[in-house]
């Protein structure tokens, strides 16, 4: 640890240097500002890049799902209440996907610096004692925002995920790969509570997921998420991190992702079979817009989960690993949160 840290002061000294804003003469205040802005959306969108798909489209394609299965209430509420959700969806996600990066890239400068050079600490754009200062200001603002935004139990979920944050990334910092699953796992559950808690704060007649379903949802990331380690495997082994396919090693890796791929093809299996049970039995015909929910979303997922079962079989390599999770694993998971949704209206409906 006091080696890795020297490293990184050594770093912050001689290859990792601010850019100077001396460099330019600004003409105005205005420029000025507009120079500082500008530095510091470079800084934000190299930081949350990486994670997007996770930290904020899933939240969004969360939030969207929620209105799905009831188009009559979503009719009759005013654009203005659905602009406002969606925008406190989004600031509140910006938040949410912060707190985790700044730590996280914190963390792993030596990883970055051969991995993923455009991060902003790498790249120069941010030096490492400023990255501790923002680490210590998001940490303290991002949940009064969400609490100014979505009330007090937003902030205590904002809470809740900062402290699984300091408990996965900083200390103990349990190295296994139980944790690596369940941060996500657990991450999920986190952000969808947070979801209903902005949509019912502002829109107190559309009913909040019961916790059963977001359990449903958790445990499906949590047997499956590990799909993301794949193409970091090389990565991890150098850094000693005991991911899953570390642990298996390249002896067990094949085995690995075969029960990977069964996973992923059989939660799909079981929601058409699920949905096939419930069209069976369901005659009434405001019942006909959830049913047709369930099979598209159901259809859909199915196709994904496939495709990500018969990817990680291939294995094409590094490239090939990484799309088969950016992509398709999360092109699964959107399509699985908007079954549940309608699942939990047809619920609601028997």
């Amino acid at each position: 640890m006091t080696t890795t840290t020297t490293q990184c002061l050594t770093l912050s000294r001689s290859t990792i240097q601010p850019l100077k804003s001396d460099h330019v003469n600004p003409r105005s205040v205005h420029e000025s500002i507009r120079q500082v802005l500008h530095h510091e959306f470079l800084i934000t969108e190299r930081l949350l890049r990486a994670n997007i798909r996770e930290g904020l489209v899933l939240p969004i394609v969360g939030l969207i799902a929620r209105f799905l299965p009831a188009p009559d209430l979503l009719l009759t509420t005013p654009w203005t209440q659905l602009a406002l959700v969606l925008l406190k969806t989004f600031v509140c996600f910006v938040c949410h996907l912060y707190v985790f990066e700044i730590v996280n890239q914190v963390l792993s400068i030596d990883e970055d610096i051969v991995n993923k050079p455009h991060r902003p600490i790498p790249a120069g754009l941010l030096c490492i004692p400023g990255a501790y200062r923002r680490w210590l200001l998001s940490w303290a603002i991002c949940p009064v925002i969400a609490s100014h935004l979505a009330g007090p139990e937003a902030a205590g979920l904002f809470g809740i995920y900062q402290a699984w944050v300091y408990f996965c990334y900083v200390w103990p910092k349990p190295n296994h790969w139980v944790f690596r699953n369940a941060f996500a796992s657990i991450g999920a559950y986190n952000m969808f509570r947070l979801v209903d808690t902005i949509v019912h704060g502002e829109v107190p007649s559309f009913p909040v997921m019961p916790k059963k379903v977001l359990l449903c949802f958790s445990a499906w990331v949590v047997t499956t998420v590990h799909v993301q380690e794949f193409h970091d495997a090389e990565g991890d082994r150098r850094m000693k991190r005991r991911t899953l396919p570390v642990v298996v090693g390249p002896q067990g890796e094949g085995l690995l992702r075969a029960a990977t791929a069964m996973l992923v093809i059989g939660s799909g299996a079981v929601l058409l079979v699920a949905t096939s049970s419930y069209t069976q039995g369901s005659s009434l015909p405001h019942q006909r817009w959830a049913v047709a929910g369930l099979a598209v979303t159901g259809i859909l997922h199915n196709i994904f989960a496939c495709i990500v079962g018969f990817r990680c079989v291939w294995h094409g390599g590094v490239a090939f690993d990484r799309k088969t999770y950016k992509w398709f694993y999360m092109l699964a998971a959107y399509t699985m949160i908007c079954y549940l949704s309608f699942w939990q209206m047809t619920m609601q409906d028997i």
